[in-house]
């Protein structure tokens, strides 16, 4: 379940309730809802996963964590940083381009 998959990834990365919240930007009373009971909406999901060091698949449905993909993500992420928004926005469109000839 969702639930028990986000609990593991906020241990594993060593980290708390309180501290996942601090970053989403919600309260510790919502990640603990997130934890019993309440689904996250997608964006909040995706910003899990980013913070997490695990994809949004693993979250939602259980699939296996791939730790290399998973460090080639926080690469681009990292060199993204240095780059200016008009620039992210076009890795942004040059991602979904390449998702959507996925076949």
């Amino acid at each position: 379940m969702f639930h028990t998959r986000l609990r593991a990834a906020i241990e594993a990365r060593g980290t708390t309730v309180i501290a996942v919240a601090t970053h989403l930007g919600v309260s510790r009373f919502t990640v603990n809802r997130w934890l019993k009971s309440q689904m996250p909406d997608d964006e909040q999901i995706s910003r899990l996963a980013a913070y997490l060091n695990v994809s949004v698949d693993h979250l939602k449905f259980g699939s296996e964590i791939d730790y290399e993909h998973m460090m080639r993500c926080q690469i681009l992420f990292a060199l993204s940083t240095d780059l200016e928004t008009r620039h992210v926005d076009a890795m942004i469109v040059l991602a979904e381009g390449l998702l959507a000839t996925k076949v």
